[in-house]
């Protein structure tokens, strides 16, 4: 019989259990999280980093993708699955979600995610450095929907990849555009180029954006 014995046993997925399951995975203990949301206790039990979407922005990114009836999305940035589930599960049956992934253990936990949910089919995960699968990725568009969330340095330049392959009505949306206040008063390269990001989305005008108020900000931008 196979060892199904746990060191941890968290029930629920409040922030303090998700924090304890976490920092206790990554230990290297045997944890069982039980929770209703498996692709966030999927990425728990391997010890990825805390950084994906909440439940409520989720909600919106699945509801942005239902708003302009998307059929064909990209994410930048996949993690563990989290915001690419509510994404994918939006699209129609025959739609498809080109998930870019540069980190391979995240992109192999995400696949299991994706899988989980049911939506596997609908799911291409391209796994490489985003700035080396954008270049060819542009021929499948255009797109009606984009998602940013990686590494915050490239955001400008995932930006206007952006704007040049998402259709006319088509969505670009992108994750911690506050920086947690720090883009008043730039500090690290991080920093500097989410402003420079924000900055860009409110003047291009191929896009008319803005931020929503939500957690660590929400920048929402429709291509003209």
């Amino acid at each position: 019989m196979a060892d199904t014995s746990f060191d941890l046993i968290v029930v629920g997925g409040g922030p303090g259990g998700v924090a304890c399951a976490r920092r206790a995975a990554a230990l290297g203990a045997r944890v069982a999280l039980i929770e209703a949301d498996w692709p966030r206790g999927h990425a728990v039990r391997n010890a990825l980093p805390a950084i994906s979407v909440r439940a409520v922005e989720g909600h919106l990114l699945g509801w942005l993708t239902r708003l302009v009836g998307a059929r064909i999305a990209v994410e930048i940035g996949v993690l563990g699955g989290y915001s690419g589930t509510w994404i994918a599960r939006s699209l129609p049956e025959d739609g498809r979600l080109y998930a870019v992934e540069k980190v391979e253990k995240h992109a192999a936990v995400a696949r299991a995610a994706f899988d989980y949910a049911g939506i596997g089919d609908r799911v291409e995960l391209l796994q490489g450095d985003a700035m080396d699968v954008l270049k060819g990725l542009g021929e499948k568009g255009p797109f009606d929907l984009v998602f940013i969330d990686a590494d915050k340095e490239s955001y400008p330049v995932y930006l206007d990849w952006a704007a040049d392959n998402v259709r006319s009505g088509g969505l670009v949306v992108a994750h911690n555009a506050y920086q947690q206040g720090a883009v008043l008063e730039p500090q690290s390269e991080s920093n500097r180029a989410m402003d420079s990001f924000n900055r860009a989305m409110a003047s291009d005008p191929r896009l008319d954006g803005m931020i929503l108020p939500l957690y660590d900000g929400m920048a929402v931008a429709r291509r003209r």
